[in-house]
Order: C-alpha cells, then structure tokens, then sequence
C-alpha cells in the first residue's frame, strides 16, 4: 500500500515538472519576444530624436536667414530689393512655423515610442522573473523526486505557482504581445 501511495506522488511530480517546463518555455519564448521588441522600439526611437535634431538645425537655419533678410530689408536700396527680401522673409517665417509643427510631432512621436518601450521592458522583467522561479521550482521537484522527499515537491510547487502568476501578469500586462 506505501509503494502504491509513493507511486502516485511520484507520477504528480512528473507531471507537474512537465507542467512547469512547459510553462517555462512559454515565458522564454515571451521573454525573448520582448527583448527583440524591445530592442526595435530603441532603434526606432533613437532615429525619431535624430530627426527631431535635424528639423531644429533646419529651423535653427531658417531664424538665422530670417534674421539675415530682416537686415537686408532695412538696408534695401530700392522698393524691388525690399519686396524680394520681404519674401523671402516670409518664407523663411514659414519654414520656421512648419519646422517647430514637425518637431512637436516628431517629439511626440519618440515620447510614445518611448513609454511603449518602458513598458516592454517592465513585461520582460515579468517573465524573466517567472523563468527563475520556474527553474527554481522545477529544481525543487526534480531533488525531490530523487530523495524521495514530498515536502520539497510541495516546495516547489509553491515556487511554481509564484511563477505561473508572474507569467500570467507579463502575458496579460499591456501592450499585449500575441
């Protein structure tokens, strides 16, 4: 009867190990997921800020012949010279008011980028939580069964139902990955 009781317990710790291994290569695979995301948004963002800084320069450009056309309207010789550097003028006003409109976009733009990358990263930490404590518990269970010890597969099943919530709320945690 000890034999039968034994037998059954150990059939509970394979399956539950199987149960958590499977469950580990769920988090992984998610893990690595966010990770590769993870990475994408950095390279996005990083591209967004540089063109962010070369709509500045380019607006930073336009105030300096602004201000160039503005001297040259005071010291214009004739009416024909004053008309052409007034256009010019409000060209170059234009481009400015267009090139600060692209750049609270663009600013815009990579401040999103960003936040969304924060917030992989944070489900990354969740599953790369889960992945430990699954490891842990799967340990735990495995010892177990070799010792013939009940109490450290129902340690590690403590273990692997800490991991399993950690997984849960990485999966389930916004943006969604699937």
């Amino acid at each position: 009867m000890g034999d039968l009781l034994a037998e059954k317990w150990m059939k509970g710790v394979a399956v539950t190990t199987t149960c958590l291994a499977v469950m580990t290569a769920i988090a992984a695979s998610r893990g690595t997921s966010c990770v590769s995301k993870t990475q994408l948004l950095t390279a996005i963002e990083s591209s967004k800020w540089a063109y962010y800084q070369a709509k500045s320069i380019k607006q930073n450009l336009a105030e300096t012949q602004k201000n160039a056309f503005e001297a040259e309207i005071v010291g214009a010789a004739n009416e024909k010279q004053k008309a052409v550097y007034a256009e010019k003028l409000q060209i170059a006003e234009q481009d400015i008011v267009r090139y600060e409109a692209e750049k609270n976009q663009i600013k815009q733009e990579a401040e999103e980028t960003s936040a969304k990358n924060k917030l992989l990263a944070k489900k990354g930490n969740f599953f790369s939580a889960a992945i430990v404590f699954f490891q842990i518990a799967i340990m735990l269970s495995s010892v177990g069964a070799l010792l013939k010890k009940k109490f450290m597969w129902i340690v590690g099943l403590v273990f692997g139902t800490i991991a399993t919530v950690l997984l849960a709320y990485g999966l389930f945690l916004q943006p969604l990955l699937f």
